[in-house]
């Protein structure tokens, strides 16, 4: 029978079976992916995850932000980040859109207290004609063009003519948009709504009569909460959260194929970098995938942070080096996570 005598050594040791059985379990429950490292390592002050370092001083809003939820999140090419989020209460100071420099600290707000009304939710920043746009989704009912002053472009604010939206339910409830940089065209996710994609023009907001269903896919869309383009292969990816699934189309609307599995479960959004798919679930994960659309590994971010309300991953994306930026619904949170190089 092994003695030890050093009780540093007996607390890590309980610390690292601890760890084990709680793998374990998760893994069991979830039927979640195989790892050749652990899951998630506590070391002191740091907190490892799916090769990804916890960076906690990173992304602070300013005290007087009263966060309801962590919406959409995107990036510009200097890796400035952008935020889209709901407030607990709304006046004429409130606002919706917070920008963050490459260095997580917080710049300025975009926009005033009207883009805080409502449901503030997806956030898409886009490069048109040298200049930056952002496409802001509201759960009332409306998208928005804005430019980086927070000045209106267009507003759509009306569902679609087509037959979907012919009788009063469903509603239009917009959750996510995304542009194509080939062609006119911004696909707008309404996720709360009809469980459909529109189709619009990019520089007036006018419907083109297009609607993705799913159906082409084997089954109607339940709940695709995101939409964004995928610069691998010039493809439009729809998460198709209810299904657990990620749907591909070509930009002009055909059916690729479905990419679901390991990493791909309660799925809000996708982003990329390089070769590599970023998939946050909404049950508490984050993973990324390779070229082949293969689980690499995944940020248990419910498991080590939960305890600070880190909970439920709503959006998240990559940095230009690799890092990731995630952020969580009920309650609002962000998180810098810094890749770890070999």
């Amino acid at each position: 029978m092994l003695k030890i005598k050093n009780p540093v050594t007996v607390i890590l040791l309980s610390a690292l079976c601890s760890l084990s059985f709680t793998q374990v379990s998760f893994a069991h429950e979830h039927k979640v992916h195989k790892l050749a490292q652990p899951a998630a390592v506590i070391e002191g002050r740091k907190i490892i995850s799916g090769g990804y370092e916890y960076q906690p001083n990173l992304l602070q809003l300013p005290k007087e932000v009263k966060i309801k939820h962590a919406h959409g999140l995107t990036r510009d090419n200097q890796d400035n980040i952008y935020l889209a989020y709901e407030s607990h209460d709304i006046d004429d100071q409130t606002h919706a859109i917070a920008m963050f420099n490459k260095h997580g600290q917080f710049i300025k707000y975009i926009g005033d207290s009207k883009l805080a009304w409502g449901s503030p939710h997806g956030l898409d920043l886009v490069y048109e004609n040298g200049r930056k746009y952002l496409y802001l989704s509201n759960n009332w009912l409306t998208v928005r063009k804005i430019d980086m002053q927070g000045n209106l472009v267009w507003q759509s604010d009306k569902a679609p003519d087509h037959a979907p939206y012919q009788t009063e339910k469903p509603k239009y409830r917009p959750t996510d948009t995304a542009t194509n940089p080939n062609s006119q065209q911004v696909y707008i996710a309404d996720g709360y709504g009809s469980s459909t994609i529109s189709e619009r023009d990019k520089n007036n907001g006018q419907f083109s009569q297009k609607i993705w269903t799913g159906e082409q896919s084997g089954k109607h869309f339940k709940t695709p909460h995101g939409v964004s383009y995928d610069s691998r292969n010039d493809q439009i990816l729809v998460a198709d959260r209810e299904n657990s699934r990620i749907v591909a189309y070509n930009p002009q609307g055909k059916f690729i194929q479905t990419i679901e599995g390991d990493g791909i479960s309660r799925v809000c959004n996708t982003d990329t970098w390089q070769d590599q798919l970023l998939v946050p679930n909404l049950n508490g994960t984050v993973s990324y995938l390779d070229k082949n659309n293969q689980l690499i590994d995944t940020i248990e971010i419910n498991q080590v942070l939960g305890e600070k309300g880190h909970k439920h991953p709503h959006d998240a994306i990559f940095m230009s080096n690799g890092d990731i930026v995630i952020g969580t619904w009920n309650p609002g949170r962000l998180s810098y996570w810094k890749k770890l190089r070999n």
